[in-house]
């Protein structure tokens, strides 16, 4: 219901302020109050949740160092033995039911002299005509060569841009860009990883829960020796 001010009192419109201004103060009491219970609440919430989250930290990462210390034996023995290539990223052991996977993780990555192969790149497309093929290729190009959240280019893209290159334009700013941006590729060690899978009662594989990966590895873990050598 909608009152009109102007149809009232001087005495009525004085009471709708004052009841105004006293509800507004009530409003302002009841945020302070309870802005006031969260910061209570976070005062006695925080410091035990994140206690309680340094300590599964702490027991993740002694985890993780038993474990690749456990199997570091086992590692070198299976590549002496079966003649595993040092670029496999990857192992996994199994016994029973159960089984380990250790690893490392690469993320894609290039040295500064990728950017002469990037220019080379763009030079040929400011070659091409403007119809509708020769956008359509820009475009495809374009988007092989989006970079990603980190500034990197994605090898597996490049790999199809060489491809293509090889394929439809031999002997090309193109073609020898791609080259460039190939040759200065520059993968790097991410994350040693840990996974472990259970097969349980019906024969269904599971996977254990972890959250292992970003927990360091001191560095008195050499396992330098699962890394690919440089040639």
């Amino acid at each position: 219901m909608t009152v009109d001010i102007t149809k009232l009192s001087p005495e009525e419109r004085k009471a709708i302020i004052t009841q105004a201004r006293e509800l507004e103060k009530k409003e302002k009491d009841e945020r302070a109050q309870n802005l006031q219970a969260l910061e209570d609440i976070a005062k006695e919430v925080v410091p035990a949740s994140f206690s309680l989250l340094q300590e599964a930290s702490d027991n993740l990462a002694k985890a993780k160092e038993k474990v690749f210390r456990d199997f570091i034996d086992y590692l070198k023995l299976k590549i002496e033995t079966m003649g595993v290539k040092s670029n496999q990223q990857s192992h996994t052991v199994t016994f029973g039911s159960q089984s380990i996977k250790l690893g490392y993780r690469i993320t894609d990555g290039y040295s500064d002299d990728a950017g002469y192969g990037l220019a080379m790149v763009h030079r040929f497309l400011g070659t091409l005509a403007k119809d509708d093929n020769s956008k359509k290729l820009i475009g495809a190009i374009t988007r092989l060569l989006q970079k990603n959240t980190k500034g990197d280019l994605d090898s597996k893209k490049v790999l199809e841009l060489r491809q293509i290159a090889d394929r439809d334009y031999p002997d090309s700013d193109l073609q020898r860009g791609v080259e460039v941006i190939q040759n200065n590729y520059r993968p790097k060690l991410s994350k040693w990883f840990i996974e472990a899978y259970f097969t349980d009662g019906s024969g269904v594989e599971k996977s254990l829960p972890l959250s292992i990966t970003g927990v360091n590895l001191p560095e008195t873990v050499d396992l330098t020796f699962l890394l690919p050598k440089e040639d």
